[in-house]
């Protein structure tokens, strides 16, 4: 949670300028007529997906990737100008006018609309899945390890994370244990 509300990721994959179709900013936009085109950042979504949890084999879809983005528009970055200057300059801020109304199914489970909290139920449950397990451990296991690690090094690493639910100093711990 802390690396997806940080302003720098929020700035660098563009979230903050990511906005609900059905968003009240949108349903504003669409009365004006104005030609400045607004819509859904995938950018953030996909990177947790691909990158922070589940890895590219990680069981997703296009459509996981394409709702999460929309549980997670509003999600932003604090200002001071024009008409979205509430929220600390530089900090993460949740712009409810930004986001996209309504319940959304991310693999296969269904969230209701809940606003910031609908993003950390989704990202709650996608940390807890076993396939976020097993990339986190193949990843400290290439590292740490070796370049192919063996399978049971890689169990033992994802056992370890699913029974401390996910906690990181846990499966360091594990990690050490393997090399001795």
């Amino acid at each position: 949670l802390a690396v997806e509300h940080h302003p720098a990721m929020l700035l660098y994959l563009d979230n903050y300028m990511s906005v609900g179709p059905g968003s009240r900013l949108a349903r504003m936009a669409a009365r004006r007529q104005t030609e400045h085109k607004i819509g859904i950042n995938e950018n953030l979504a996909r990177e947790i997906l691909e990158l922070h949890t589940l890895g590219v084999n990680g069981g997703y879809t296009q459509q996981d990737v394409t709702t999460f983005a929309q549980v997670l528009t509003g999600w932003s970055i604090g200002g001071n100008f024009g008409r979205l200057k509430d929220g600390e300059p530089g900090r993460f801020t949740f712009r409810e006018a930004l986001h996209e109304p309504g319940a959304k199914t991310v693999l296969g489970k269904r969230y209701a609309e809940d606003g910031e909290s609908e993003g950390k139920a989704v990202l709650r449950d996608v940390a807890a899945n076993p396939a976020t397990a097993n990339f986190i451990a193949t990843k400290l296991a290439r590292h740490f390890i070796a370049d192919e690690p063996s399978a049971v090094a890689v169990e033992a690493l994802s056992k370890a994370y699913m029974k401390s639910h996910g906690d990181l100093p846990t499966v360091y711990r594990a990690l050490v244990e393997l090399n001795d």
